[in-house]
Order: C-alpha cells, then structure tokens, then sequence
C-alpha cells in the first residue's frame, strides 16, 4: 500500500507495515513515537528512520529527519487511525466490555452466545484471542494497537464475524482500541485498581469512559449495569451521545 493512500496525499512510499517498537521496523514501516511512562519513544526515531521507516507520527514539536513527519496533536490516535486503514477490514459486528471487573467472563460469554446464535465469533482479552477452534495468549488485556488490529484482521480472514473485546483503562487511555467501528459498548461496574497508574480515581474512570464519548460508534449501542455508583455517568454520557441505551 502507498503511503499516499493512508494520508490522502501523493506521498509514494510504500507502506509494509507499523510498529511502536523501533526494533520491529523494517523497510516500509510506518514508526510510531510515543512518550510513555517508562520509555519515550521519540528517542528511537533515527533508529527507526535507518531501518527504514518511510514516515514517524511524533507530537508536533519532535523532530523527524529523513522521513516524513505525521504530526498530530494525539500522535497515539493519529497512529491508530492510519494503522486501522492498512490493517482492515475486520469482523463486521465488534463489541467492547470495560470496567473493574468482569471483562473477561463478559466478552467470553459473549463469544459463546453469538456462537450458540450461529455467528464465527472470536474475543479478545486477558485470555488471549478466543475462537471455536483456539486460543492464542497474547500477555495483556488489551494488546499494543498493532497487534490488536492485526489480530482482528486476521479474525476476519479466518471467516470470524462477530468480535469481543475487553477494553482496558490502559487500552483506553493509549488509544490502543481506536481505528475500527465499534457497535457496542458495555460498562460493568467501577472501584479502585490501576491508580499507579492513572494516578487517582478521578482519571482511572475518565480513561474508562472514553469508550463511551468516543470509540464506540456513532449510533451504537450501550450495555450498563445499572446497580453500581459510576453508572449513573455512563447512563449520561450514552445519553449525550444518542447511543442505545441497554440495562
């Protein structure tokens, strides 16, 4: 695929494929640059440049040289919204849980009811990427962005039309779940985890609302556990939003 028909341009590179990983670029490898709690990856852009990177999706202030400089103002959603149109298609029907607690039991369920309803359904979560037929762990809840777009392309070949996923509070504030329709969203319920991270409450459910105010389409669809205390502004939020509202 050219480079120019990811951004609308006339740029003519070709494209290979993405990596957040400057170890994991080849030629054609669209680099994302990303400033993370541990390592930033803006470091690793010459390197990533000599091994081939046509283009870098940096913040605007980074310098890129020998390559083209995709800035953006949120580099990660930017990174995965072009990943998503090299990657696609995917399964025509895909379904996010997040919350606390719960993810896992309620995307596998899931699964097994689409099944039982005659659908090839797969999840994605803390269990790996679940058919019918396998299951293949991937280590984290919600995968890095490439290879949660890269799974769920390679579900759709293998015939999968419906997907689950579990949406992490990591996933979701990394943009790690962003670039293909979601039709529906659960929320399960909320209490304290994570805050190593996210540092207080206040910002752990934040994360965890982005799934509502924005990954899920358009039009889609609102599955809330009405008998938790975070509820009430998920109900909300779906509701400012003009989703369908289950629960």
């Amino acid at each position: 695929m050219r480079l120019g028909a990811l951004l609308g341009t006339d740029a003519r590179a070709d494209v290979t494929g993405f990596a957040i990983d400057h170890r994991k670029v080849a030629p054609g490898t669209v680099f994302g640059a990303f400033r993370g709690a541990r390592f930033n990856g803006e470091d690793f852009i010459p390197q990533a440049v000599a091994a081939g990177a046509p283009a870098v999706v940096a913040a605007h202030d980074v310098r890129v040289e020998g390559a083209l400089h995709i800035a953006a103002d949120e580099p990660r959603h930017a990174f995965a919204l072009l990943a998503a149109k090299f990657f696609a298609p995917f399964p025509e029907t895909v379904a996010a849980v997040t919350g606390t607690n719960g993810k896992t039991s309620t995307v596998e369920l899931t699964r097994q009811l689409w099944r039982m309803a005659g659908h090839h359904a797969a999840s994605i979560g803390t269990l790996g990427v679940t058919t019918a037929d396998e299951r293949v762990t991937t280590g984290l809840t919600t995968p890095d962005i490439v290879t949660f777009l890269a799974n769920m392309a390679g579900l759709k070949r293998e015939g999968v039309t419906h997907a689950a996923f579990e949406a992490s509070s990591h996933g979701l504030d990394q943009h790690r779940t962003e670039g293909l329709p979601v039709a529906a969203g659960a929320f399960t319920n909320l209490s304290r985890d994570h805050l190593d991270y996210h540092g207080d409450m206040a910002a752990y459910f934040t994360a965890k609302l982005r799934l509502f105010s924005e990954v899920i389409e358009d039009g889609g669809t609102a599955v809330v556990w009405q008998d938790d205390e975070a509820s009430d502004r998920v109900i909300d939020l779906a509701r400012e939003r003009g989703l369908r509202l289950v629960g």
